[in-house]
């Protein structure tokens, strides 16, 4: 009996290795395409670089808020300047991972509409767990703003489309 168990420890370190490697080979992965992308965006004045960084504070989702696979939430902030573009991602809690644009449903580079402080977010489909969203860029000048904690939830399929609406509405969103 004892070699059955070792057996089973070396499967389980097995999975876990593979696990740790594909969301490790994931965001390098995903490090590869934010470096190509990158550009020189310092703004200057007269001859001088300007060194201040736009202040954005996200007020959705709120610390605990559940949102649910599929329905769509406007995103919001609060921005001490106008807003016209954001880079933006959903991280996964756990391992720090950013998820890319197909599955997270943020597209990598968003224009923002004149005069809006909010971004209509469909979430996409990953799997249920904790979360956060963060900003990378606003106006193409680098940032480093996340918001809080949030939970992602499966949506039961065997509810109907009126009972998914209900459930997107009951949490702030809409279903389309």
């Amino acid at each position: 009996m004892g070699s059955w168990k070792r057996i089973a420890v070396v499967i389980f370190v097995l999975i876990g290795s593979v696990t740790f490697f594909s969301y490790w080979s994931i965001s390098q992965f995903n490090q590869a395409f934010d470096n190509l992308g990158l550009t020189s965006t310092s703004l200057e004045t007269s001859g001088e670089v300007a060194t201040s960084t736009p202040e954005l504070s996200l007020t959705f989702p709120k610390k605990g808020t559940g949102v649910y696979i599929g329905c769509t939430y406007p995103i919001s902030w609060q921005s001490s300047t106008t807003t016209s573009s954001l880079e933006i991602a959903l991280v996964d809690a756990s391992s720090s991972v950013s998820l890319g644009p197909i599955t997270s449903g943020l597209a990598r580079e968003m224009a923002i509409e004149k005069d809006s402080q909010n971004i209509n977010w469909k979430v996409g489909f990953v799997r249920p767990g904790a979360y956060y969203i963060k900003i990378s860029k606003i106006n193409g000048v680098d940032t480093d703003t996340i918001s809080k904690v949030f939970i992602i939830n499966k949506i039961p399929e065997s509810i109907s489309a009126s009972e998914q609406k209900n459930i997107c509405e009951e949490f702030g969103g809409y279903f389309n």
